[in-house]
């Protein structure tokens, strides 16, 4: 049985949203389930959502039992075949986020052992963050940069005796610039983190971690950063439709273009056009 014949109903997915290593889906999770079995080919994250139940996992001839409640986290390596059935344990909606990440993304030997139940307040964080990225419909680059920091954080905690990572370097003034002038080049685009670190020949860990080094901002905030200021001139400067300029910055609808720039500038953008 693959994820998408699970005894759940699909609310909704990541398909369109242009991210690249992880694929998100929303489940409507049944109240009880039969045993039934699920293998998928990536990382498999679950995160429930909404409800408490009772899950069971069976080893061999043995089945493991947890306790799940909203923010509970479960992890199936790659391939790895699960038989899983559950109850639920009080009345109302049980839903559940399926986060279905690259293998590519794991370093190293790509070890992460299946846990039926994962207690990291980073992992659940990072889990939260890309269930809002989804109902937000976030871009690609911000939602491949918190998959990668998701799958090394959890190929991190293999062993308790892993060496803490190093201290990343910045990265050279002329990388910098390549990656700054990209961005500029393609604000209206969905810029994604593959591209960016090809760009200075780096593994997507080691440019996430030299970017944030050298501006202090993730890819995806210093990208946001610069469609905004250009937004902000784009007003200043002329007439063309607030409309046109947010689909210029890389604004998929005005809605959104809006509510980023009251967060910026404090007033919505025919507000500032009007003050500037």
């Amino acid at each position: 049985m693959t994820i998408e014949s699970l005894p759940s109903r699909r609310l909704a997915g990541s398909d369109g949203l242009g991210w690249r290593r992880v694929h998100a889906g929303l489940h409507d999770d049944p109240a009880e389930t039969e045993a039934f079995t699920t293998r998928v080919p990536e990382l498999l994250l679950v995160l429930v959502t909404d409800g408490r139940y009772r899950i069971e996992s069976r080893h061999g001839r043995t089945w493991h039992r947890a306790a799940y409640r909203p923010g509970s986290i479960g992890v199936t390596a790659p391939g790895n075949r699960s038989e899983l059935r559950w109850r639920a344990t009080e009345a109302g909606p049980m839903r559940s986020l399926h986060l279905r990440l690259d293998p590519a993304l794991l370093p190293g030997d790509g070890s992460v052992p299946d846990a039926l139940t994962v207690d990291d307040p980073y992992v659940t964080a990072a889990a939260r963050a890309l269930h809002d990225a989804l109902r937000d419909g976030a871009p690609g680059l911000y939602a491949d940069a918190v998959a990668q920091g998701l799958v090394a954080h959890l190929a991190h905690r293999v062993t308790a005796t892993a060496p803490e990572p190093a201290a990343a370097t910045p990265l050279g003034a002329a990388d910098r610039d390549l990656i700054v002038e990209y961005m500029r080049a393609h604000l209206a685009d969905d810029v994604a983190l593959d591209d960016l670190a090809a760009l200075v020949n780096l593994s997507k860990y080691h440019f996430l971690r030299m970017f944030a080094r050298t501006t202090g901002l993730t890819p995806h905030r210093y990208l946001s950063r610069l469609r905004l200021e250009a937004a902000a001139d784009l007003l200043r400067g002329g007439t063309l439709p607030v409309q046109r300029i947010a689909l210029r910055c890389g604004y998929g609808s005005p809605s959104r273009f809006a509510a980023a720039f009251q967060r910026a500038y404090g007033c919505t953008p025919t507000a500032y056009r009007r003050g500037a």
